[in-house]
């Protein structure tokens, strides 16, 4: 991940298809590694998309399958190709949203700033395949304190948030398209967060932060949604539909927005 700015999990994260000449190179070289663990389970994932119900297309059977590295874990993964398996892992998903409904939520682009709740919030949306592509944004390194929250480990500790939320998709679902911006939001990487996305997940504990997302979300017309553990309240402003209405519903002024950086706690 390159400091200073969005970076995406491809020098982490690496998907080899044997058939391309110098990924079979680098899965021979990484199987050959004694200090590298190899899981291949695939017999048992063909076997499960078989048998799903109602038949999947013959494409998705035939389509080959991919061996998934992931270096933070020294691990190389044999898993079914990107379509079969978003087919496999999202089966049990039809009873709730129906195959339409995926197809069209995992076009979403949705960013998540602050990533100690929204760890939570961007796992959950990419394990019910409610997104196609994810931007998570957090400055902050996890600490023990932390743990009361997170659902990280002691292994992850001083790691960045969004790194180790970025991670834990990446082993739920390797195949989901993922950046992460390490800095957290400055003037200089604000704007370029925003642009593009259709919905914008803020869970940050910063007010001036949270004042100037909702105002570059308001300047790009995009939805802005919080969830906060204190008293269970959601907050949505629709900047989509009401690009006129006033950031965090007019409880603040224009001028007193610029007051707010560096305030305490209390």
């Amino acid at each position: 991940m390159t400091a200073g700015g969005l970076s995406d999990l491809a020098d982490h994260v690496r998907i080899l298809d044997v058939g391309i000449d110098a990924d079979r190179a680098v899965v021979d070289r990484l199987s050959a590694d004694p200090g590298v663990a190899l899981i291949d389970r695939l017999d048992h994932q063909r076997d499960s998309l078989r048998r799903l119900v109602p038949p999947p297309d013959p494409a998705l059977t035939d389509e080959s399958p991919r061996w998934v590295y992931y270096p933070w874990r020294r691990t190389l993964i044999h898993v079914l190709g990107p379509q079969s398996f978003r087919r496999l892992r999202l089966d049990r998903n039809r009873n709730m949203i129906t195959a339409a409904e995926q197809d069209r939520l995992g076009q979403l682009r949705i960013g998540v700033v602050g990533l100690s709740v929204g760890h939570v919030i961007a796992h959950t949306l990419a394990a019910e395949g409610l997104v196609g592509r994810l931007l998570l944004a957090d400055y902050d390194d996890l600490e023990l304190s932390n743990l009361n929250r997170v659902p990280a480990t002691v292994f992850d500790l001083g790691e960045n948030k969004a790194t180790i939320a970025a991670r834990r998709i990446a082993e739920l679902d390797p195949y989901l398209d993922v950046e992460v911006l390490p800095t957290g939001l400055t003037d200089d990487t604000l704007t370029d967060f925003v642009v593009g996305l259709d919905i914008l997940i803020e869970e940050t504990d910063s007010l001036d932060i949270k004042a100037t997302v909702r105002r570059a979300a308001r300047a790009a017309r995009i939805p802005v949604v919080m969830a906060t553990s204190d008293r269970g309240m959601v907050d949505v402003e629709r900047f989509d539909l009401e690009p006129d209405r006033p950031v965090l519903h007019g409880l603040l002024t224009e001028a007193d927005i610029g007051h707010l950086a560096g305030l305490s706690s209390r």
